[in-house]
């Protein structure tokens, strides 16, 4: 027969026992309802960037007249997006208010604003061992438009067009003085270092760095395969053109065109 101080020493252990489980308990608690709130949390920042995805940078890291200003990094300028996003096509001149600061870049002429980025990424792509040449850069309106006039005479010379069917060809390729974009000095045309005459520039390793990378540096393929009814001009994987570090990187994110991306854009500025 158990004494009564016996059963006192017990009842208390019980009771001792039942508190910590209390406490525990009451810390599980706590825990779970942090967690839900951090889960909430996070859910809603998700929500808030995919109704605005392309959120604008922080005050002071652009110049709204297009002059350089330090990227975060240090290493490659900044320019303001009524710059970077210039749309010229068969449908959008050239505006006359738009004049390039012109330089060269191994013996090319280009927008000198792009030089940075450019030797930047032609710099890495060699010591990758992808050798990249720029082979075209800035043509005026007039030297375009004699382009033009030539290719139209080839084809009907040559491939016997009428002169309306040589012209709508010659648009969707090499396109009028003031409708082209080589009038920007922001657009290049790249060759493989060493590469043979005719050589399809889609098969080199260039092109292939150049797919990977060149957003790294501000430079998207101008004319894709998939986007020539929204560009209005054929494939051209030669063809690249300077948008600006964060736009290039977003376009590939959202495979858009410049023309698609540039109506995003706009959408979004407050009116």
């Amino acid at each position: 027969m158990r004494r009564r101080g016996e059963k006192i020493v017990q009842s208390r252990a019980g009771w001792h026992k039942a508190d910590q489980v209390r406490k525990i308990k009451i810390v599980m608690t706590v825990i779970a309802v942090i967690l839900c709130f951090s889960i909430a949390a996070g859910a809603i920042l998700v929500w808030m960037q995919l109704q605005n995805p392309f959120s604008k940078p922080p005050a002071g890291s652009v110049s709204s007249s297009g002059a350089p200003v330090s990227s975060e990094d240090g290493t490659l300028p900044v320019y303001d997006d009524s710059y970077n996003l210039v749309v010229v096509n068969a449908s959008s001149p050239i505006k006359s208010s738009f004049s390039i600061q012109s330089g060269q870049f191994e013996g090319v002429t280009v927008d000198a604003r792009i030089i940075p980025a450019l030797k930047k990424m032609t710099d890495d792509a060699k010591s990758a061992g992808c050798g990249l040449k720029v082979t075209q850069g800035y043509v005026d309106a007039k030297e375009q438009d004699r382009l033009f006039s030539a290719a139209v005479q080839s084809l009907m010379k040559n491939q016997g067009y009428t002169q309306v069917r040589a012209e709508n060809q010659v648009q969707n390729t090499i396109g009028r003085g003031g409708y082209n974009e080589n009038q920007t000095g922001m657009a290049v045309e790249f060759s493989a270092e060493g590469e043979a005459a005719n050589t399809d520039f889609s098969t080199t390793q260039q092109y292939k760095w150049l797919l990977k990378n060149s957003v790294q540096y501000g430079f998207v393929l101008r004319y894709p395969d998939a986007k020539t009814a929204v560009t209005g001009v054929s494939f051209n994987p030669r063809h690249f053109r300077y948008v600006g570090g964060g736009n290039a990187v977003k376009m590939r994110e959202y495979s858009m065109s410049l023309e698609e991306y540039a109506a995003y854009i706009r959408q979004q500025t407050p009116k």
